[in-house]
């Protein structure tokens, strides 16, 4: 107690130094628990379902094909009767809008599953009304509290009628009741779920009769093994229940590659496409870790900076205390005291700091960031932080204050400490990081720019995309009134659009391996989105345009396989009249495309083919392109114009520029983290700089009062005092080029299209490190070279 008082009472003392400290090491932990907290959550997902590192998701993917499907093929529920290391295995539809009636009521409703009993065992589904046994029965739901709440308030849900109008491939699905309430969905897990139906009843024919016996990917498939079984043993079976399957000679690909993911991976380490839930970036994840623990270093060299200059000032003091009787221990003990209140105090405002500033964290980084209190990451994290602060002060204390000091040394305050590089060391260190930081903000800004401005083979701009559900209407008519609007140029329709998963279309009719993307569009689609044509075999005077238009990629290959487009189209035909089936490649070749990144800069280019026609199901995704210079105008004509075709439903719509700039989400989101902890560290660098600047001044008093005396100018005193910084800067800056380098180097491997690692990068990192210790520097050299030199000596 009588140390806490004491310590107390120094602290408050200098109040200055106290709220410098502070609020050096407050902006240091902050930045520290969102990063690493955030990362916990991240890391945690769907690790509250028991036997969790069990489960895992089946992924059946066509041979060739460069993207995988987090939706499988409906034989492998099939194939898991038949496999006894499988304890359990559910096949689930996700849709991830439908449209749905209540009453009079027409909405559009997220996230509805259509389960089966396994689903609701696996995954651990609590009802809080209801038995859950009834999703056993024909054409029953279960609803969210949160859907309960919105569309039912205080009213008994429980045999209420839902209407399906709509949901992903389906239509006019039919009446379910309801049948109780579940409990929201965990918020950390892969998937969210707002209504539960049951696979029976409506539903019974395409779970038991369509997915199992045709080569489509509509459903998700998850197994939960027995305790120690092999997901590659597991994998090579399904392989083999396929390879005995009637199914596998049917039209389509023949050959697919099985495989078993991890649920606990999902969430941080699946690209699949139609994943549930958006998942995090695998990269950012390793990267957050790194900047947390980054920009904790930064704080904490800060605050040993400060601690360890403040300690040198107080080396009369503890010298005294040493020569009247106290040991090491006891001074440690007092030091460390004072190290703790401070931690202490810094910790208890970084949290209060980060509650008041969630919502705008995640508004910034465009995250979901949450503290959870009652998990102990929190606690362990917090006492991490402590730990390791008193450590470090108290390694500097005994090893290079007190053992290598005597008594005297320190009362005559001639400790060789004075003379050591450990404060210069440290500051380096800060200066280092805060040049890598900046210089990596540098970096991924200039690829996200590169990225995002590269041509693409397409036209992005002024592009609006309606997502059209109601595909019972002629889509054509809508689309003659959209071309009457002056503002309107063009108008396509696709069942896709660019960076929307595609199709597959097998390659082995045409003699080559592997498996090309696919899209159904129809030809004013090309025109709208201007894809270039280098070879057009398109008959002008045809009513409607059909056929496949190929990209330059996989025309090439095609090339050198059979020479000339004739020789392609003979041997097209032969193979068909050999299968005696009507299939993809039956359809006439139309034209060659330009090369195009329909995928982000992530992928390289593969084979990619359109399919060209005017049916109903091309009417998927109309896309609109709008002159130049009449957004607003063009917008207000759609609207007008939809809601008179489709009076009672919401139009919903995208600017195809606003979708593809979401597909570097990943790297917006590392942006702006590198950007606003770069700026952190420089903002903690320029108090530590300060503190040692104003640390040296004070120890050269004597020495500049002096100079001054002997004529020297302040310009002289400035240089004097400035010059060591400026070298401190430049070792940082060598140090920090080559970690730097690496770093990025390895981060640009994630991109199959990429900028240049340019010089300027670093130089302009380096420049901004030297402006700021400089300006900071100065500042303090400035006030102690000023100063009367009478004062200075007589002070000394």
């Amino acid at each position: 107690m009588y140390n806490l008082r004491i310590s107390i009472r120094r602290l408050l003392k200098d109040k200055a130094f106290l709220l410098t400290n502070i609020f050096g090491l407050v902006i240091g932990i902050m930045s520290f628990l969102v990063l690493f907290i955030h990362v916990s959550n991240e890391k945690s997902f769907d690790k509250h379902i028991a036997g969790h590192e069990n489960i895992y998701r089946i992924s059946s993917t066509a041979k060739g094909n460069p993207s995988k499907w987090a939706r499988s093929l409906g034989i492998v529920h099939s194939a898991s009767s038949e496999i006894p290391e499988v304890e359990m295995a559910t096949q689930f539809i996700h849709s991830p809008v439908g449209t749905i009636n209540i009453g009079d009521n027409s909405f559009q409703q997220k996230d509805i599953m259509w389960v089966d009993s396994a689903f609701i065992k696996m995954f651990e589904v609590k009802a809080k009304v209801g038995d859950l046994l009834e999703l056993e029965k024909p054409n029953t739901v279960f609803i969210s509290e949160d859907f309960a709440r919105k569309h039912f308030g205080s009213l008994n849900p429980v045999g209420q009628i839902i209407k399906f109008e709509t949901a992903q491939y389906m239509q006019d699905i039919g009446d379910y009741e309801v049948r109780g309430i579940v409990k929201n969905t965990y918020p950390k897990t892969h998937f969210k779920y707002e209504l539960l139906v049951s696979q029976k009843g409506n539903m019974q024919k395409a779970f038991e009769k369509t997915l199992p016996n045709l080569k489509v990917q509509w459903a998700y498939n998850y197994f939960k093994l027995q305790k120690g079984a092999s997901p590659e043993l597991v994998a090579k079976k399904i392989a083999a229940f396929w390879d005995k399957s009637s199914l596998k000679q049917e039209g389509g690909p023949k050959e697919f590659d099985f495989s078993l993911f991890p649920m606990d991976d999902i969430h941080l380490k699946s690209d699949f496409r139609f994943e549930l839930r958006e998942s995090s970036s695998k990269i950012n994840i390793s990267l957050f870790v790194i900047i947390s623990f980054v920009i904790l270093l930064v704080s904490l060299l800060n605050f040993t900076n400060l601690t360890i200059a403040k300690l040198i000032k107080r080396s009369k003091e503890l010298g005294l205390k040493k020569s009247i009787g106290a040991n090491q221990w006891q001074i440690i003990k007092q030091v460390l005291t004072e190290v703790l209140i401070v931690c202490i105090l810094a910790i208890g405002v970084s949290l209060l700091f980060i509650q008041v500033a969630n919502p705008f964290i995640n508004q910034l980084f465009d995250i979901d960031f949450k503290v959870y209190y009652h998990e102990p990451v929190i606690y362990w994290s917090t006492l991490a932080v402590i730990g390791l602060c008193l450590t470090i002060i108290a390694i500097f204390i005994a090893v290079f204050f007190l053992s290598r000091n005597s008594t005297i040394d320190i009362l005559a305050q001639r400790n060789n400490f004075l003379g050591s590089y450990l404060l210069k060391s440290l500051l380096v260190g800060q200066v280092t990081i805060v040049i890598v930081l900046t210089s990596g903000t540098f970096l991924v800004n200039k690829q996200i720019d590169f990225v995002l401005n590269k041509p693409l083979g397409f036209e992005k701009e002024n592009i609006v995309v309606l997502h059209m559900k109601d595909l019972k209407k002629d889509a054509g008519v809508f689309t003659k009134e959209l071309r009457k609007q002056s503002q309107v140029t063009e108008v396509g329709m696709a069942y896709q659009y660019f960076g929307y998963p595609t199709q597959t279309l097998s390659l082995e009719d045409l003699g080559i391996e592997g498996t090309a993307e696919l899209v159904f569009a129809n030809y004013d689609y090309l025109k709208t989105m201007d894809v270039k044509l280098i070879e057009n075999w398109i008959n002008p005077t045809a009513d409607t345009v059909r056929g496949m238009v190929i990209n330059n990629h996989l025309y090439k290959r095609l090339m050198e396989k059979h020479g000339s487009i004739e020789a392609l189209n003979a041997y097209q035909q032969s193979q068909v009249a050999q299968r005696g089936e009507n299939n993809y490649q039956a359809i006439k070749f139309i034209g060659v495309a330009e090369d195009f990144n329909y995928n982000s800069a992530h992928e390289n280019i593969g084979d990619f083919v359109f399919r060209l026609d005017e049916a109903r199901n091309r009417a998927r995704f109309a896309h609109i392109r709008l002159g130049n210079g009449s957004l607003h105008a063009g917008m207000d004509a759609i609207k007008k114009v939809w809601n008179e075709y489709y009076p009672n439903q919401e139009m919903d719509y995208f600017f195809m520029d606003e979708k593809i700039a979401q597909q570097y989400k990943a790297e917006s989101i590392l942006s702006r983290i590198l950007f606003a902890f770069s700026s952190i560290g420089i903002l903690i660098s320029i108090i530590g700089i300060s503190a040692l600047a104003l640390f040296i001044s004070q120890q050269r008093t004597k020495e500049i009062g002096i100079r001054k005396v002997n004529g020297a100018t302040i310009s002289e005193i400035l240089t004097m005092l400035n010059k060591d910084f400026v070298k401190w800067v430049a070792i940082a800056f060598v140090l920090a080029c080559p970690i730097a380098w690496y770093a990025m180097s390895k981060w640009l491997e994630n991109f199959a299209y990429k900028t240049t690692l340019s010089w300027w990068i670093f130089a302009l990192a380096g420049l901004l490190a030297l402006g700021i210790a400089l300006l900071t520097v100065s500042w303090q050299s400035w006030r102690a070279a000023t100063r009367n030199p009478v004062e200075a000596l007589r002070y000394e």
